[in-house]
């Protein structure tokens, strides 16, 4: 169950730079030189990885059954 809380983390950090992308957006200003699209992007990135992550372990789950 270790992988399992690692991948919800994963899965909080999407949701809180999504967040602060959008707070960002909203009070026009930029925390450490990143702007709102680049909040976005990096949610869009973890976003991307934990997708990966979860097909590859679909597919292992389905090879391991043959």
């Amino acid at each position: 169950m270790k992988i399992q809380s690692r991948w919800d983390i994963g899965r909080c950090l999407v949701v809180v730079l999504t967040i602060v992308g959008i707070a960002t957006a909203a009070i026009n200003v930029t925390f450490g030189g990143f702007t709102p699209i680049m909040w976005f992007l990096l949610a869009l990135i973890v976003l991307i990885i934990i997708t990966c992550h979860e097909v590859l372990t679909i597919r292992e789950w389905l090879e391991s059954k043959k």
